[in-house]
């Protein structure tokens, strides 16, 4: 099975389990860091959850440079992967992210559940956002800025004047109000 199956099972898994969570949105491909990686699925609702796809035909020869970016970003991260990677990822992934297995008669069994990322820098998930929702926190928390500041200088004065938690929030409820995902 390779990844757009296993990527429409995943996809109709979430909407199932999140069905319950108000406002969440399942993006497909999202950048991480400004495009340094990108995460195959995401969830958003009241965390940002990323989700890797490993299929059979897939190598993990990538995994170390994404694991990278993946804990730096993203507030859980899962991998999905089939049988025949289960226990080289369970070797290689940290203890906190969650595996789910999809064989190839399109069961899906979630092995360890993700716990929260705990090396999360906020730096990194305010890449996230276009410079535009940038400067509608500052409007939002009354944070003077000059038009004139390029993203990376936007992104380290809301960090030095917002908390993490505050600033989370900002970005999953930007991201959920996004609508043109491709700009």
């Amino acid at each position: 099975m390779r990844d757009p199956e296993i990527r429409n099972i995943l996809h109709s898994y979430l909407s199932v389990k999140n069905n319950h969570i108000e406002e969440t949105i399942i993006v497909d491909e999202l950048n991480i860091k400004n495009g340094l990686a990108r995460i195959d699925v995401a969830v958003i609702n009241g965390a940002i959850h990323g989700y890797e796809i490993k299929s059979e035909v897939d190598t993990l020869n990538r995994l170390e440079s994404q694991m990278l970016h993946y804990n730096s970003s993203l507030e859980k991260i899962s991998i999905v992967v089939n049988p025949k990677h289960t226990k080289n990822v369970t070797k290689e992934i940290p203890y906190w992210w969650g595996i789910i297995e999809v064989d190839e008669y399109e069961n899906i069994n979630e092995i360890r559940e993700a716990e929260y990322n705990n090396y999360l820098i906020i730096l990194d998930a305010l890449t996230f956002l276009w410079k535009n929702e940038l400067v509608n926190i500052f409007t939002k928390f009354n944070i003077d800025y000059k038009k004139s500041w390029n993203k990376s200088i936007l992104i380290e004065v809301l960090s030095e004047n917002l908390g993490q938690k505050i600033l989370l929030n900002e970005i999953r409820q930007a991201l959920k109000l996004r609508k043109n995902w491709r700009n």
